[in-house]
């Protein structure tokens, strides 16, 4: 690039007027920090030369000066460009920054460029190597933008995705309890999956129920959640309800394998569908003889207490087990519940055998 100079500035006489048309992000300004005070500036900040004799606008790398401003550093090194300063946003842009910037971002650049330097949307789109379809859809996501809810974008506080996807419609119909509800959302620092779950609850509710919505958000995230996992044992603490839901889940997934298997994996079966499900099925029969090693050794360890309950119950384990034989047809052992029915040892041995030999047996 021709016109470019590297020169080391005092902080003193940088301009950072364009910062605000960044997103902060705490998380990656602290490792810039960390970067900047282990190894020093590595790569120079892009300024053009302001009004005043002296002083420099940044136009990229703000970040960069501010956290050499926090590590108490008198000067930055900078690369001057020879250019005006909305030349040189839309350069800083093409080479390489919109990689880096979210849609509010790239809006609040458009808008910068259209509205205050006064270039046409042909031009803007033209510098950005952008269409001009693409400008005016930036364009218009930020000028919707309230100023209240640019101020928490901007800050960080709210994921630009969220805010552009599931905010801006809310803000445009729902007025100050919207407002309101956005707010609430902000304090409470939820992910962007939480906010479109709660903005198409909001969206779907009567007006009676969006103003509980929006004055109690997490109230409503809590009685959505709690309906997804279904009925809650009140007796169980909640580790021990999610526990419960994976036995159940793991017992019902087993009675789907076991009737859905022998269709699948048959005396017709095809070369490829058998190598790969009894490769998954030898993979799911080691982690289910783990399963079975930890619920016995731990079944072992309490076996006093739940011999007594068994027996004020009317059940032992012996009748139990018996109550199993009985009830099973010949079938049954020999399908791919065959590693639940003996000892962990032996399972893992017997099973794949077993499984593989019904598989393969041909009818009479």
């Amino acid at each position: 690039m021709s016109g470019m100079r590297v020169v080391e500035l005092n902080l003193e006489a940088l301009d950072l007027k364009y910062a605000r048309l960044s997103v902060r992000r705490p998380a990656a300004e602290r490792r810039l920090l960390a970067s900047l005070g282990e190894s020093g500036q590595q790569s120079p900040v892009i300024v053009v030369a302001g009004a005043e004799p002296g002083r420099y606008v940044v136009v990229d790398g703000h970040k960069r000066v501010h956290a050499l401003g926090r590590l108490k550093a008198d000067v930055a090194k900078a690369a001057v460009w020879e250019m005006t300063e909305a030349e040189a946003l839309a350069m800083a842009y093409q080479m390489g920054a919109q990689g880096k910037r979210d849609a509010f971002e790239e809006g609040w650049l458009v808008a910068e460029l259209h509205r205050a330097w006064r270039w046409s949307l042909g031009e803007v789109a033209e510098r950005l190597v952008r269409s001009k379809s693409w400008v005016s859809k930036r364009l218009a996501l930020v000028e919707e933008l309230p100023d209240w809810l640019a101020e928490e974008v901007a800050s960080g506080r709210l994921g630009a995705h969220a805010a552009a996807n599931f905010l801006v419609p809310l803000t445009r119909v729902n007025g100050p309890e919207g407002r309101q509800l956005i707010e609430k959302i902000c304090a409470l620092e939820l992910s962007g999956r939480q906010i479109q779950a709660l903005c198409a609850g909001y969206r779907a509710a009567a007006a009676s129920a969006r103003r509980k919505i929006a004055e109690d958000p997490a109230r409503f995230l809590k009685a959505l959640e709690a309906a997804r996992s279904g009925p809650q044992d009140p007796d169980l603490s909640e580790t021990e309800n999610r526990a419960l839901k994976q036995m159940e889940l793991i017992g019902n997934i087993a009675l789907g394998l076991t009737r859905n298997l022998p269709q699948v994996l048959g005396y017709d079966a095809g070369p490829v569908a058998c190598a790969r499900l009894w490769a998954a099925w030898e993979s799911a029969q080691k982690r289910m003889t783990l399963l079975v090693e930890a619920a016995s050794a731990l079944k072992a360890a309490q076996k006093p207490n739940t011999e007594d309950k068994h027996a004020q119950s009317g059940n032992t384990d012996g009748d139990l087990d018996a109550a199993r034989s009985k009830s099973r047809q010949p079938q049954d052992r020999q399908g791919p519940g065959g590693w639940a029915h003996g000892g962990a040892g032996s399972d893992s041995e017997r099973a794949p055998g077993s499984l593989a030999a019904a598989g393969q047996a041909s009818p009479a």
